[in-house]
């Protein structure tokens, strides 16, 4: 194999390594969007039994129909179980932390591929040396941050496929992203 060749070879393994990133990144951020969701969902349902359980025992309480009264009170009873259910739920699922958990995974991951696009830029005036121990620093950055953060799932997997190459989330078009910088001339 040739001088060429095998630096040609190497180049694509790290072009990989960076797209594997992306990936990873745009994952991680599916899944903070999913779980966002199900927690604004949870507390809703959580607000609207407790609302419900707290008129349903006012009406117990108010005097009238004893029908009224009974189904008020049931009513207000299963509201109230249903909520300590929810909670009880929400209480093995700290979806808070797990949010927190993936942000920050995909925050660390966006500056890892920042390095790569960096690194890939100036690869061809890096010597052998340079660019085999960078290549080993970020692959030792990537493991410390998959062992630091819970990993993604094949759901998020999926939907950054799609949006990666379907809605092309993290790329430009020509010209995009000087227009968006304002650094064209018009």
């Amino acid at each position: 194999m040739t001088y060429n060749v095998h630096r040609h070879i190497v180049r694509q393994k790290i072009i990989e390594a960076a797209a594997r990133i992306v990936y990873t990144y745009t994952a991680h951020w599916k899944i903070v969007n999913r779980l966002q969701s199900r927690y604004e969902e949870f507390k809703i349902a959580q607000i609207a039994l407790t609302a419900s359980a707290s008129c349903g025992f006012l009406t117990a309480l108010i005097k009238g129909s004893s029908c009224v009264t009974e189904i008020g009170g049931m009513l207000g009873g299963a509201c109230s179980f249903l909520s300590l259910c929810l909670n009880l739920y929400m209480l093995n699922f700290d979806l808070p932390n797990q949010i927190k958990q993936h942000t920050e995974a995909a925050n660390e991951l966006w500056e890892i591929r920042e390095c790569y696009v960096a690194f890939i830029t100036d690869f061809d005036m890096l010597s052998d040396e340079e660019v085999r121990s960078r290549r080993d620093d970020l692959t030792r950055v990537v493991a410390q941050v998959n062992k630091k953060y819970p990993g993604t799932d094949r759901r998020s997997y999926a939907e950054a496929r799609v949006a990666l190459k379907e809605k092309e989330e993290q790329t430009f078009n020509k010209g995009e992203a000087e227009r968006l910088l304002n650094l064209m001339d018009d």
